[in-house]
């Protein structure tokens, strides 16, 4: 619940800028968990039919994915807040050590209850540990390297979209399903080490209670809205059954009492008052809309390119090798957005980045049942296929990914970056959630609707006449159809976040030191008016062996 007055933390640590070597190591570690933590989920999803068949339940799988994406995405902004009022350092480390355990109660699972159960944990540490890595990054680094770093670690989601299934085809093939979840510990140890060894507490001078009631109202909307979306995409769930509307009716009225208590709450958990910073709001809404648009992409064009542009047997590795085209240029544009933040302002790189992804997705809303997969010139250059504007749409929706989250935290004060940071993570999950439930049932209601009828005779027919073969490939029209008008409706999304990113401004402060350094007990008590880190002094400490 909310505390009363913020009082000095007498025992807040005097500030200390890292050294060269040590913010490699700081990098390193989180770099090492935020990737474990974007790899984890597509390597659980390629090992799930497995783990389900085992257990007897191949058709429960929905309820193991929801368990850890509604958990993953209530996590963000608690946690985001923990470290706003604690320590960063010990904040991330506590969600390190819950995801492990997660994954080692996960391996150890016994039935689909437990698996459920566990998974759950899981997502609450994986939620934890990528608001406040960014934030730590926000408090350590100046305004320029810190656009570098960022830009980096932007860059695991795609690099998890990619490497996360063969990983996970691999330790089923020639390991136990198990291995899934315990692979997760070298790799967590490693993150967890090299963090502590490297970064002081950061504990914040200002000594707040956490809004209790504000995380209460907060788990009970998110889980109330996303179950019923999560089975909307992949149960079969249908928008009026009567579990979805009551469901979503009652998660309304939770977000209306959330808002509310927030609004009243002395140290509310999602400071509301957030919003009235024109970055953002506008950058809030424009990674929501890119949120609803790239997380259901790599999930639709695998179905586009596996049913219908290269079915078989090799579908899988087909569109496995599609995917690239989207994901390494999304990881280039992440790390090369970091970079042009430190010389152009915020709206021009993300503008920049969705019109160049906006002409990508363009050229997707015109497939057909005959668009070839690739076409290269001189046997590399992509010059035709359906990869060809994957590559612009991938580059220019990866510029954007840093942009939200700086502009973000320069714009705030101090005791509001992880918090802020935390908003705009927990609003791009939910725009995921609410896209892929949204858009696969706008898929599904135009396929039905282009879905030809087959005739009585094709019904019975075995093996298939001439006539089955023109219904089969009236079919295959008809859902290359359904993706193109969905794609449509997602151009249309990027359209309205480059509306929403129109409204952004500012850029990166220049020429100002990472962390101001006050002769030890002299780290002044941070008010009310304080404001961003690269501006105030921050009561941290980043050398070896702090406690």
């Amino acid at each position: 619940m909310a505390g009363p007055a913020d009082s000095p933390n007498p025992t807040a640590e005097p500030a200390v800028a890292p050294k060269l070597q040590f913010e490699l190591l700081i990098i390193v570690g989180i770099l090492l968990a935020l990737l474990m933590g974007a790899l984890d989920n597509f390597v659980a999803l390629t090992a799930l039919p497995t783990i389900l068949v085992q257990f007897g339940a191949p058709n429960s799988g929905t309820f193991v994915i929801s368990a850890y994406v509604i958990t993953s995405t209530a996590g963000i902004p608690i946690f985001a807040k923990l470290s706003d009022i604690w320590s960063r350092r010990n904040v991330f480390l506590g969600a390190l050590v819950v995801f492990m355990v997660g994954s080692v109660l996960s391996g150890l699972s016994q039935n689909l209850n437990e698996l459920i159960v566990f998974r759950a944990i899981q997502g609450l540490g994986s939620g934890g540990f990528f608001p406040v890595g960014i934030a730590i990054a926000a408090v350590v680094f100046p305004p320029k390297t810190r656009a570098r770093v960022i830009g980096a670690l932007s860059g695991v989601f795609g690099i998890a979209v990619v490497a996360g299934p063969l990983i996970g085809s691999a330790i089923v093939q020639y390991t136990s399903w198990r291995w899934v979840f315990y692979v997760n510990i070298p790799v967590g140890l490693a993150g967890f080490g090299l963090v502590a060894a490297t970064l002081g507490p950061l504990r914040p001078e200002i000594v707040r209670r956490f809004d209790l009631v504000g995380g209460a109202l907060l788990v009970s909307w998110v889980a109330t809205v996303m179950f019923p979306l999560y089975q909307i995409a992949d149960a079969g769930w249908a928008w009026t059954d009567a579990r979805t509307v009551g469901l979503l009716g009652l998660g309304t009225a939770l977000v209306v009492v959330f808002v509310v208590w927030e609004f009243r709450a002395e140290n509310p958990l999602v400071p509301v008052r957030l919003f009235s910073h024109r970055v953002m709001s506008a950058g809030g809404g424009a990674t929501y809309f890119i949120g609803t648009v790239f997380f259901p992409l790599a999930t639709f064009l695998s179905l586009v390119v596996g049913v219908v542009l290269a079915p078989g047997s090799g579908s899988s590795e087909t569109v496995r090798d599609i995917l690239y085209f989207l994901v390494l240029p999304l990881v280039v544009g992440a790390a090369l957005g970091g970079q042009l933040l430190t010389r152009l302002s915020y709206r021009t790189v993300a503008c920049v980045g969705i019109l160049i992804g906006v002409a990508g997705m363009t050229v997707l809303t015109g497939l057909s049942t005959t668009t070839p997969l690739w076409k290269f010139a001189f046997g590399f250059v992509p010059v035709g296929g359906i990869v060809l504007p994957l590559i612009p749409l991938g580059f220019g929706v990866g510029l954007t990914f840093p942009v939200y989250l700086l502009a973000a935290q320069n714009q705030v004060r101090l005791a509001d970056v992880g918090e802020a940071g935390g908003l705009i993570q927990f609003l791009q999950s939910l725009g995921g959630a609410v896209g892929l439930s949204v858009l696969g049932s706008f898929q599904a209601t135009r396929f039905a609707s282009l879905d030809p009828s087959p005739s009585a005779a094709c019904s019975s027919a075995s093996p298939p006449v001439p006539l089955c073969a023109g219904y089969l490939a009236s079919l295959e029209g008809s859902l290359i159809r359904s993706y193109d008008q969905t794609f449509s409706v997602m151009l249309g999304l990027l359209v309205v976040a480059f509306v929403f990113a129109l409204f952004l401004k500012g850029r990166l402060p220049k020429g100002q030191p990472p962390i101001i350094i006050p002769e030890a007990g002299a780290a002044e008590k941070a008010t009310e008016d304080e404001t961003h880190p690269a501006q105030a002094p921050a009561a941290i400490q980043a050398s070896p062996g702090a406690t």
